[in-house]
């Protein structure tokens, strides 16, 4: 059998779904923090809240770490969200987000620390679109793309 490989012709491979225009972006930190015993490249999994505002309006709220050797573009580092629906095997909709960057994946031991938030969108199911999810994915997405790291996470119901 023969190895699959993936080309692009930009080397930038981006996630599956829509791109929300619409985010709020924060880094939260003046000063890294440190994880001295770090010895991988791998990002560490996002921090991630869900919560039905209403019937109709599922907010995502999400903290998570950069290293902080990645160079930025000025002083800002630029984040994507990819919004995607899938069906599961069992015929119920599912929910995955994509929090994408491009940085350096070089080893770190110190982090900056940013919050995302944001509305999750109905396209394509409109009304009904929220109504059977329980659980939401969340992944940080490198887009070179050679590390990305996810989580479950249940969603809140008010």
């Amino acid at each position: 059998m023969e190895k699959t490989t993936l080309y692009s012709p930009t080397s930038k491979i981006f996630p599956p779904g829509k791109c929300i225009k619409k985010a709020t972006k924060s880094r939260l930190t003046q000063k890294p923090i440190s994880f001295p015993e770090n010895k991988s490249q791998i990002p560490f999994s996002p921090i991630v809240q869900a919560t039905f505002t209403d019937a109709d309006t599922l907010q995502v709220r999400a903290v998570f770490l950069v290293s902080t050797n990645t160079q930025l573009n000025g002083d800002k580092l630029e984040f994507m969200i990819y919004q995607n629906w899938y069906v599961d095997l069992d015929g119920k909709r599912q929910l995955q987000f994509f929090i994408t960057y491009d940085i350096d994946d070089a080893i770190s031991t110190d982090f900056d620390v940013y919050e995302i938030s944001f509305k999750a969108e109905k396209d394509p199911y409109g009304e009904d679109a929220f109504k059977s999810i329980e659980i939401i994915q969340t992944f940080l997405w490198d887009i070179d793309p050679e590390t990305s790291r996810g989580t479950e996470t249940a969603v809140e119901r008010t």
